[in-house]
């Protein structure tokens, strides 16, 4: 299998992003879990293993084949996903593929992740499961408490027209509850409750170090620095 023939939206931008970002904590930070909320078919998960550290603990959530019945699931993503494959088996073969081991896997609404990832404890979240308002708020919530101080948090789709209400819940959080931008692509907002201005740093390094992306410096209200991540054109 090649890594392209997984299913699913992560895009080269934001695997660049999320292998930046990993990259930087693992040259320059102590070991810490890795967390994501919301798998499909193990695409992004297939990268964040790729930086797991020996004695660190990469934890999955989500709701599988649960998804048409639970009802903590989005009702939005619940008629969406209605008919498809998005079985624990399929994930846990894409991931076998590329890793030896399969990550710790928490098969249920992803509400109980603190249960299951100590606080304090994890320094990379992915938010991706239920882009509801509330469900994005709960979300945030616990990652904020699994996260140490250094920790980053990925939102995937912060602007998408059809899921307002996660770049509603992604911007309370920016503008009322301390958490600070790092970069943005089309897709993804990448924060963290710490100093972002390490991650900004690395990532505007290694998208002149790639060629084939830009960053810029967009302007923000309360004159939070954030860098803007995008394809060069013709790229």
């Amino acid at each position: 299998m090649k890594f392209d023939d997984i299913p699913g939206w992560f895009m080269p931008i934001d695997q660049a992003a999320f292998s930046w970002v990993l990259q930087h904590q693992n040259r320059a930070q102590p070991l810490g879990g890795l967390v994501e909320l919301g798998v499909f078919k193990g695409k992004s998960a297939v990268v964040m293993g790729n930086f797991q550290r020996p004695g660190e603990v990469f934890t999955v959530c989500d709701l599988f084949e649960d998804i048409e019945t639970d009802s903590h699931a989005d009702p939005e993503e619940q008629r969406f996903f209605k008919g498809q494959s998005l079985s624990q088996m399929e994930f846990e073969r894409n991931y076998l593929a590329f890793h030896r081991e399969l990550p710790r896997i928490v098969r249920a609404p992803t509400a109980v992740i603190t249960r299951h990832v100590a606080p304090g404890s994890a320094r990379f979240v992915h938010v991706d499961a239920g882009h509801t308002y509330d469900l994005v708020r709960a979300d945030t919530a616990s990652a904020r408490t699994l996260l140490r101080d250094d920790g980053v948090v990925v939102f995937d789709d912060y602007r998408k027209a059809g899921a307002m209400g996660c770049g509603a819940a992604v911007w309370e959080a920016i503008l009322n509850e301390g958490l600070r931008p790092i970069a943005n692509t089309e897709f993804k907002l990448y924060a963290t409750w710490g100093d972002p201005a390490p991650y900004i740093a690395e990532i505007e390094a290694r998208a002149r170090d790639a060629g084939w992306c830009r960053t810029k410096r967009p302007t923000m209200i309360r004159d939070m620095p954030m860098v803007y991540l995008h394809r060069s054109p013709g790229n």
